[in-house]
């Protein structure tokens, strides 16, 4: 039997704003715990960016020590996380899965976006909580070895 999403999400979320600061950003992320997306949303709480601990650790890196020590980085990359100030200025595009997707289109989202956890939204793309790989296999591995839903 196949899931849904909303069996397995978890209806938390760190919600900021594109005007929100880097390090308020991180700060907030910083103290869930739970959670390791930032999810940039607008002000009727539809999801318009996210923002990855990837993401925040270039930024950490470049801000703390002014260079760039990882192949990732290119040299116009270096250049924008210097000049960033604000979470629109390191956010990337949303991805998303909706309640009532199968746990599988989540799964395949992680592993193809190297994430951890997914944005979960309604239909009109208000944010209503995240799924997480943690979910995902405490569930499976208990399905798995008792044999039991």
């Amino acid at each position: 039997m196949t899931k849904k999403v909303s069996e397995v999400m978890i209806e938390k979320s760190v919600k900021v704003s594109e005007e929100d600061r880097i390090f308020d950003v991180a700060h907030k992320v910083a103290e869930d715990c739970e959670t390791l997306l930032a999810l940039v949303v607008d002000k009727k709480d539809r999801l318009v960016g996210m923002i990855t601990p990837k993401e925040l650790l270039k930024a950490a890196e470049v801000c703390e020590y002014g260079n760039v020590r990882h192949p990732f980085f290119s040299g116009r990359e270096a250049l924008h996380l210097l000049s960033s100030h604000y979470a629109r200025d390191i956010m990337s595009a949303p991805i998303s899965v909706k309640p009532d997707d199968e746990v599988q289109k989540a799964i395949d989202l992680m592993l193809n976006n190297n994430l951890y956890e997914v944005p979960v939204v309604d239909e009109d793309g208000k944010v209503v909580g995240e799924i997480n790989f943690l979910g995902i296999i405490s569930q499976s591995m208990w399905q798995c070895y008792t044999g039991r839903e």
